[in-house]
C-alpha cells in the first residue's frame, strides 16, 4: 500500500472543479464528483500502477475518471503516489508531465513540477 498526497495545483484544481459544478449542475453533482476522486485516490494507494504511463515515463502516470470528463495526472514516488492535477478530458496538457519542465499554457511560463 501507497501513501496518496495531493499537490497544491491538484487541490486547487479540485475546489476550482466542485465550485464550477455546484454553480452549473448543483451541490449532488459536485459531491459525486469529488467523491469519484477521492476513491479514486484510493484506489492509487492500493494500485499505484493502475493508471497508464505518460509518454513512456513509467513514474509519471493518468488515470481516467470513469464516467467523468476528467483524468488524475500523478508520479509515482518511493513509498507514495503524488497526484499532481486533475484536468478536464477536453484540455490537452496531460502529456506536458512526463517532462521535468513543464509549460504553464495560460502564462506561457515555464515551472517547475
Amino acid at each position: 500500500m501507497s501513501f496518496v498526497t495531493w499537490g497544491n495545483q491538484a487541490v486547487a484544481d479540485r475546489v476550482s472543479i466542485f465550485r464550477f459544478l455546484a454553480r452549473r449542475a448543483g451541490a449532488s453533482v459536485a459531491i459525486t464528483t469529488d467523491d469519484r476522486f477521492v476513491a479514486l485516490s484510493a484506489l492509487l494507494a492500493e494500485h499505484p500502477k493502475s493508471g497508464h504511463s505518460i509518454n513512456g515515463n513509467t513514474n509519471r502516470r493518468k488515470l481516467v475518471v470513469p464516467r467523468f470528463p476528467f483524468v488524475m495526472v500523478y508520479a509515482l514516488e518511493l513509498d507514495a503516489v503524488r497526484i499532481l492535477r486533475v484536468i478536464h478530458t477536453a484540455r490537452k496538457v496531460a502529456a506536458s508531465y512526463s517532462q521535468t519542465k513543464v509549460i504553464n499554457t495560460n502564462k506561457k511560463a515555464q515551472t517547475e513540477v
